[in-house]
């Protein structure tokens, strides 16, 4: 594996330069790393994380040039992404940086926690990352090293085995339901070093039970019976039940590190200039709220290069495009950089719109899970729309009134067929997961929609078949060979258009 976890302490040593909130107990851990008798565990929490949601190597490469553009909520004329072309840097990215710092931080600080009762908050709440982090890994690649993933720091297992997704799946959803029974509110747990909830053991356990739906419904179609009886276990123990349980990190606008928003940081010190950027938002999603009139496309894009971000002039670039129309990228789209490409904009790393959309799929399919398709999908939109507020007032809020045009105009189709109100819930959940683009890549896979024309362009891999997965860090051949070619014969070659187990579409 490219990072084989046996750089036990370097993480944490970095963040103590770049961690400025929290380093209090990192100067004793550089003086003699490798003898940390006296681990800065509340610091090494945060670095985790921050590292959940990624940083700019991956965002920027797997997130913004891959899957968002593959689902097309965004488009550049020689995206990996858009054109179905294969970049081994670009398909890697999330496969080496998710072992090499999401996971090596948390297996870092599993390793030095002492399992005792006043730890025992933080290591669910490390469990509860760990989800996060394999989930995105498994959903992208397929079949990963999961059971034997970090056993460098205790075991010498160095060339870890690949394991089934289903066998992953299956422990992502023990995790999540032992480490929500096991959070206790009368326990210790990070203090202000938790960023996510402040150590608020009720939020917590809320957030273990709104992942249990995300990683449920994935099954949907694989195992319908599994991916009900979780979704339903989930709903009865309690989900976000606002705006206000949403999982947001916020960021610093300076210095660029790992502080920084890893979406926007490297989009608009290094790509965006002055609306110059090779990546723009896609002709889909533009044309769908425009066409829509939907209140939220004030807030997410504008013209860069003159600050307009009037709907009526919006412009997004087709993602077969080979050139820009006119031949000037100022006329397209960008992200705001008032509110959502700010240098601090925060990240919705999980929403409560997400939830209530799962939950109103979930009714259309006939759990029981306490209430309509339309509640849940009503509910939905407007929590989107609302949400918006956490970046910033430089562009009016969505109003009360805005919304209820929006949702009377366009009502959930409470008479259509299932399909179509299905279509109806994942294309408002697509809206929302932008800048998710790994999360709006595997619902498009688990279920087709929203509807998207294929690009067929001669330099891509597929023939104009929207890709099923990236392709793993060829590293891998290297340095864990056996393991990754019986995880090939396993799942199959090890291409674009290759299907992970669930996706069953």
């Amino acid at each position: 594996m490219k990072n084989k976890f046996i750089q036990l302490f370097c993480i944490a040593i970095v963040s103590a330069m770049t961690l400025t909130s929290c380093d209090k107990g990192f100067e004793e851990m550089n003086t003699n790393p490798n003898a940390l008798t006296d681990p800065a565990v509340k610091s090494m929490f945060t670095l985790a994380e921050i590292y959940v949601d990624g940083q700019d190597f991956s965002n920027t490469r797997g997130n913004n040039i891959y899957a968002a553009q593959i689902v097309q909520q965004f488009s550049s004329l020689g995206g990996s992404g858009s054109k179905y072309t294969y970049s081994s840097e670009y398909s890697a990215a999330l496969f080496g940086e998710t072992y090499g710092k999401g996971l090596n931080q948390i297996y870092q600080l599993m390793s030095v926690l002492p399992d005792t009762p006043e730890n025992s908050n933080m290591i669910q709440a490390c469990r509860i990352m760990k989800v996060f982090l394999f989930q995105k890994l498994t959903d992208t690649y397929g079949e990963v090293p999961y059971f034997e993933a970090g056993k460098g720091y205790n075991g010498n297992i160095f060339t870890p085995k690949y394991d089934t997704q289903e066998a992953i799946y299956n422990d992502l959803l023990k995790e999540l339901d032992e480490a929500g029974n096991t959070l206790d509110a009368s326990k210790s747990f990070a203090g202000a070093a938790d960023l996510y909830y402040q150590s608020d053991v009720a939020r917590w356990k809320k957030l273990a039970n709104s992942l249990m739906l995300r990683v449920a419904m994935r099954l949907s179609k694989v195992n319908p019976a599994k991916a009900k009886e979780y979704v339903e276990k989930a709903a009865a123990k309690g989900v976000f039940t606002s705006n206000d349980d949403s999982l947001v990190l916020k960021h610093d606008a300076a210095p660029a590190g790992v502080k920084t928003n890893p979406i926007t940081s490297s989009w608009v010190r290094n790509d965006l200039n002055g609306g110059e950027s090779n990546i723009k938002f896609s002709k889909t999603f533009i044309d769908l709220l425009k066409n829509t009139n939907d209140p939220r496309l004030r807030i997410y894009a504008k013209l860069e290069a003159t600050g307009d971000n009037n709907p009526a002039h919006q412009q997004g670039l087709a993602n077969d495009a080979k050139e820009f129309p006119g031949g000037d990228k100022k006329l397209f789209s960008d992200p705001n950089t008032s509110t959502v490409l700010r240098l601090d904009a925060p990240t919705l790393i999980m929403s409560y719109a997400e939830v209530q959309f799962i939950l109103a799929e979930a009714a259309v399919k006939g759990w029981n899970v306490g209430g309509s398709a339309q509640q849940y999908y009503e509910s939905g939109v407007k929590a989107a729309m609302e949400v918006l507020t956490i970046f910033g007032d430089k562009v009016p809020a969505v109003t009360s009134a805005e919304y209820n045009t929006y949702i009377t105009t366009y009502p959930f189709k409470s008479a259509g067929t299932e399909a179509q109100k299905i279509e109806q819930i994942i294309t408002q959940k697509w809206i929302v997961l932008l800048f998710n683009g790994f999360e709006a890549f595997s619902e498009y896979r688990r279920t087709g929609y929203p509807v998207l024309v294929p690009v067929n362009d001669p330099t891509g891999e597929t023939n104009g078949t929207i890709p099923r997965r990236l392709i793993y860090d060829q590293s891998e051949l290297l340095t864990n060979a056996a393991n990754y070619k019986e995880a090939i014969q396993r799942q199959g070659l090890d291409l674009l258009t290759t299907r992970v187990w669930w996706d069953k579409q």
